[in-house]
């Protein structure tokens, strides 16, 4: 089974996020200023979820995106 991308896991949490604080996509795009069509395609993978939108849609959510690195574990493959 192979790990869910960093894009996918953006995908996600953006989904639960929005859904947790009850806000629909067609709001989402009233405010953020993109068509339903479109959200709808960067939440399920089919457009990408850029940095800047996806900053934007969690805010919406009463979230804010927060981006870090670790180091790599001892033995892991790069």
């Amino acid at each position: 089974m192979s790990e869910a991308t960093a894009e996918d896991q953006l995908r996600s949490h953006t989904r639960a996020a929005l859904q947790a604080a009850g806000i629909s996509q067609a709001e989402v795009c009233r405010q953020i200023g993109c068509s339903t069509k479109y959200l709808s395609q960067m939440l399920t993978g089919h457009a990408t979820l850029t940095l800047t939108w996806a900053e934007g849609i969690l805010g919406l959510a009463g979230q804010r995106l927060v981006i870090g690195t670790q180091p790599d574990e001892p033995g892991s493959s790069t």
